[in-house]
């Protein structure tokens, strides 16, 4: 299988589930991000990982052709920045979740699985 196609899966189910997870059980977000964001060794090594992941896929595979390839690409890209954004600036990224965005949890849920569904089914 084409890397793009399987990424857009794993993305695709990803998403929906994330999406759910927001529209169903958004009310413990708050607790599980002020959890992860008082461990700093876990917030670190989850930049590594998220940097280490979407740069295996950008070297293999980094497209530009204005297809649903090119929205998998760009999908990566903010992987690997908010890898980069959970090293260098992790205290703005906690500082970034306040009540107005955890009052949308279910708009963002929403959107998460249209995303997922229109990339599992695109690819």
């Amino acid at each position: 299988m084409e890397i793009s196609l399987l990424v857009a899966k794993v993305l695709g189910v990803y998403l929906v589930v994330s999406g759910c997870f927001l529209i169903f059980k958004g009310k413990t977000l708050p607790h599980l991000l002020q959890d992860f964001f008082d461990h700093p060794a876990i917030v670190y090594l989850t930049g590594v990982i998220l940097i280490f992941l979407s740069s295996l896929f950008l070297v293999e595979h980094n497209v530009w052709d204005g297809s649903w390839r090119t929205a998998v690409t760009v999908l990566m890209w903010m992987v690997l920045f908010k890898g980069a954004a959970y090293i260098f600036f992790p205290e703005a990224l906690h500082r970034m979740v306040n009540k107005k965005v955890l009052n949308s949890l279910s708009l963002y849920g929403l959107i998460a699985i249209i995303a997922g569904v229109y990339l599992f089914y695109l690819s």
